[in-house]
């Protein structure tokens, strides 16, 4: 399974739209690597994982043709994960040659309605012949091509129930976790009996432990490291990735490299490929 990572920060990106923190100063004077937008990933260039406003951004960049993409999995509808508006552009007035026929849209209930909602707004009534949303829940269980998707509840915001997902392909097994604090224990039932190739964690506070509920730093990270060893869902052979950056993290990617040059972790930034399992 190969997984690219179009965008690794959170919200506000790095260097953030408002900011001249040391973080943010650091990226605009150092680039590359250190400059990143809004959290978006791509499996084996078929699934693609949200859909944040940097998204026509990330295809220039990475020469990716969205009409091609026929799956769309979507974790929550905050807006730098969910942004509908782009999705309108896959209409014959906007588009006039296109790889897949149809775009289904994988999200919940807020997802959906929201989808909806911004389609009557803008009188794209006819939409749904293009694009085709489905309302997911946790534990359903998608089988989209030759992948099996397993939906894992997130522990992210009181307001709606954002998602995680679990991606299997033949033998290979992939966690996409975030936007997430340390999961909850309904989470743990759903990933019981799965062995993980590869495991991408929410890691936007930083090097330490979160001080809110909905996101995780390393400190928590680790924590969930070991948990999921004691459950056999991951071990040695576990490919671990952390992703999701803030700069109220405090973390530049020069310095969470040095960090983690020692540990099994690998720190993602944007453009990013990688390839687990057999």
């Amino acid at each position: 399974m190969k997984i690219k990572y179009l965008g690794t920060a959170a919200a506000e990106g790095i260097p953030a739209l408002f900011c001249n923190c040391p973080i943010c100063t650091y990226a605009r004077e150092h680039r590359k690597r250190e400059v990143r937008t809004r959290s978006q990933a791509l499996i084996d260039d078929k699934l693609l994982i949200d859909f944040p406003a940097d998204s026509y951004k990330h295809a220039l960049e990475n020469e990716i043709d969205l009409s091609a993409i026929s799956h769309l999995l979507i974790t929550h509808s905050h807006d730098d994960h969910f942004y509908p508006m782009d999705l309108f552009m896959r209409h014959p007035e906007y588009g006039k040659k296109w790889g897949a026929e149809q775009l289904h849209i994988y999200g919940n209930s807020a997802v959906i309605c929201l989808l909806k909602e911004m389609a009557e707004r803008f009188s794209v009534e006819d939409i749904w012949e293009y694009i085709v949303p489905h309302e997911i829940k946790p534990f359903d269980v998608l089988e989209i091509e030759n992948y099996r998707i397993t939906v894992l509840p997130a522990r992210h915001m009181q307001t709606e129930e954002a998602l995680l997902f679990l991606i299997e392909k033949e033998d290979t097994a992939f966690l996409y976790g975030n936007d997430t604090g340390i999961p909850g224990e309904e989470f743990w039932k759903g990933l019981k009996g799965t062995k993980l190739n590869g495991a991408s964690m929410d890691c936007t506070m930083g090097k330490e432990k979160s001080k809110y509920h909905g996101h995780m730093g390393f400190g928590d990270i680790l924590e969930v490291k070991e948990r999921m060893e004691k459950e056999g869902a991951a071990d040695q052979e576990t490919a671990w990735i952390v992703t999701h950056f803030s700069h109220n993290g405090g973390w530049t990617y020069e310095r969470m490299t040095e960090d983690l040059k020692d540990t099994v972790f690998q720190a993602a930034f944007d453009g990013m490929c990688i390839e687990i399992g057999k």
